[in-house]
């Protein structure tokens, strides 16, 4: 499957709506401003913001992830990124766990882990095997959750995440490797990148150390 028709079930899914999920807000549309080449590090975030006026790859929005993520990059670790094509021109590439928003009372929830499962498995599985990248740097616990799903459908033989760590903090900066197909890609456990968390400055740390890992 190419990347067009992948993106092209995404905006059409509605498989929260079938299982009564219905605080999903699905479909959603927004999805990558381009098709993803030579990508070399991967990041997976959460779910897009609620307001769709909001989004990493719209740059007419003020969207919160994409300015701390670009700060990140820039301030510790001295890319000159500024805008979408720069970040891209790099070898980087973003792609959000869950592909639709979620709410609670109106205002933006996190995925439950039912919608994780349900949207990982087609969704982001298949955009990581398109991509192969050389790492994926996860950004948060709903990240992290997408990735135990999809490691147990990539790996067989792991079938519990104890190794991991029960909590995300305890997870973060960790590296672990899995075969993709016929491609081995590391990926590395880190926060969700908001200035207001207290461990902020370690993502930073944690991407420094996955290039590392995978010469980048």
């Amino acid at each position: 499957m190419n990347w067009i028709k992948i993106q092209d079930e995404i905006k059409r899914c509605t498989k929260c709506k079938v299982e009564g999920f219905y605080g999903v807000r699905c479909p959603d549309d927004r999805i990558p401003a381009s098709e993803p080449r030579n990508v070399k590090l991967l990041f997976v975030s959460e779910a897009p913001p609620l307001n769709s006026r909001y989004y990493f790859y719209n740059e007419n929005s003020n969207d919160r992830l994409r300015n701390s993520l670009f700060e990140l990059l820039r301030c510790d670790l001295g890319y000159e990124i500024s805008t979408i094509n720069d970040f891209i021109a790099v070898g980087f590439y973003l792609l959000p766990t869950v592909k639709c928003p979620s709410a609670r009372n109106g205002r933006n929830a996190a995925p439950a882990k039912s919608v994780i499962k349900l949207c990982a498995e087609p969704h982001l599985k298949r955009e990581i095997e398109y991509i192969k990248p050389e790492g994926v740097c996860l950004l948060g616990r709903t990240a992290l959750q997408g990735f135990l799903t999809l490691r147990n459908l990539w790996d067989k033989e792991v079938q519990n995440s104890g190794e991991v760590g029960r909590t995300l903090s305890k997870a973060a900066g960790k590296v672990l490797e899995v075969k993709i197909l016929d491609k081995s890609t590391k990926f590395m456990i880190s926060y969700w990148p908001t200035k207001r968390h207290r461990k902020f400055h370690e993502i930073s740390e944690h991407i420094r150390m996955l290039m590392e890992e995978i010469g980048f």
